[in-house]
């Protein structure tokens, strides 16, 4: 009898610990399978709806004299009068800046008595040389003589009149270094005169786009120091040469000022027209670099996928894209990050 209970209080003790393992295999399952069902990635979409053409690229530039000049006296001297000031316009002619002309004068006094001496000296041995009592070899040397007489007075001529600087053309006098009582260095600058007629706005162009900007391009110029003063110019020069730390070429707009409004050294802003591309703008944040490529994703029958696309450049809403792209097209623009290919998503 009490082998029977035994065995029966064996039976159940087993079949208690076979019925706890199997409950706990149960629950250690069902875990399983919560962790190994991934939650949803919440992304932000925007519909592809607007073709974006003729993009605008815009460059910074700088507007610059048509011509400048450095005038200065050849032989220097101490200054007495200055008859300009920075920023006056001149016309062609105009006397500008005299220097002391005490030792240029003299010294075209001395020439000038030369001469006169050396023409009475040619008036009376013509008389003698026409009877033919002057000796040949005396002919010859007063007429050296007299020939030395008259370049020494025009050197002293031209020497006392370069003590005056005028104006070789009209212009603006952009800077003054003359000041009167201080003495000027021989070609040391006295003047710089500007010619404004006609100025020229000069920007950089990264060598990636430099041929895509072709002579004749038209162009907006916007210049801020004139109340955003909108002017249209085409592009007149195109440097062959390029700036060999930035990559760059410069560029040049001919710009007509009559006004003479527009000043060397005014900042402004070049927009140009690119009509011939055409493509879709989108945020630059959703563009992922790849070994294939750039790439974005997009939600094709409620699944991320991914798409290579090919750019033409940022610009200044984002980032111009030419082909990967069509219209009507689901873009993800928020939480790719997290994206791989046949994952769950869910819009915010």
């Amino acid at each position: 009898m009490n082998t029977m209970k035994c065995k029966f209080w064996n039976k159940r003790i087993l079949l208690l610990i076979i019925g706890g393992v199997m409950l706990l295999s149960l629950t250690s399952c069902k875990h399983g399978e919560k962790a190994d069902k991934s939650e949803p990635i919440k992304v932000s979409v925007i519909t592809i709806d607007t073709v974006r053409s003729g993009m605008v690229r815009t460059y910074v530039g700088e507007i610059e004299e048509r011509l400048s000049l450095s005038l200065s006296f050849a032989a220097g001297g101490k200054v007495e009068k200055v008859q300009v000031h920075e920023g006056d316009y001149v016309r062609e002619g105009q006397l500008l800046v005299t220097v002391n002309t005490a030792t240029a004068r003299n010294a075209y006094n001395s020439a000038k008595a030369q001469l006169e001496q050396a023409e009475d000296a040619y008036r009376r041995l013509k008389i003698v040389y026409d009877q033919g009592s002057l000796a040949e070899v005396k002919w010859v040397e007063m007429l050296t003589n007299l020939e030395k007489a008259r370049s020494l007075e025009q050197i002293a001529k031209k020497q006392l009149s370069d003590c005056e600087l005028y104006a070789p053309a009209s212009g603006v006098i952009g800077k003054c270094n003359a000041r009167a009582g201080v003495g000027l260095l021989p070609g040391e600058p006295a003047v710089t005169l500007l010619d404004v007629s006609e100025v020229s706005v000069t920007f950089a162009v990264p060598e990636s786009e430099i041929s895509s900007l072709p002579l004749g391009r038209e162009t907006s110029i916007i210049i801020p120091a004139l109340n955003d003063m909108v002017l249209k110019g085409t592009v007149s020069e195109k440097s062959i040469t390029s700036n060999p730390v930035a990559h760059s070429y410069q560029v040049k707009i001919a710009l007509p000022n009559a006004n003479r409004k527009l000043l060397p050294g005014m900042v402004c802003k070049v927009e140009v027209n690119q009509p011939n591309e055409m493509g879709f703008v989108i945020p630059a944040n959703c563009v992922q670099t790849r070994p294939e490529g750039l790439s974005v994703w997009v939600v094709c029958d409620g699944k991320p996928e991914r798409r290579i696309i090919t750019t033409a450049e940022y610009v200044v809403n984002g980032v111009l894209v030419l082909d990967g792209l069509h219209q009507d097209d689901t873009l993800i623009v928020e939480g790719q990050q997290k994206l791989f290919t046949g994952a769950e998503i869910t819009f915010n």
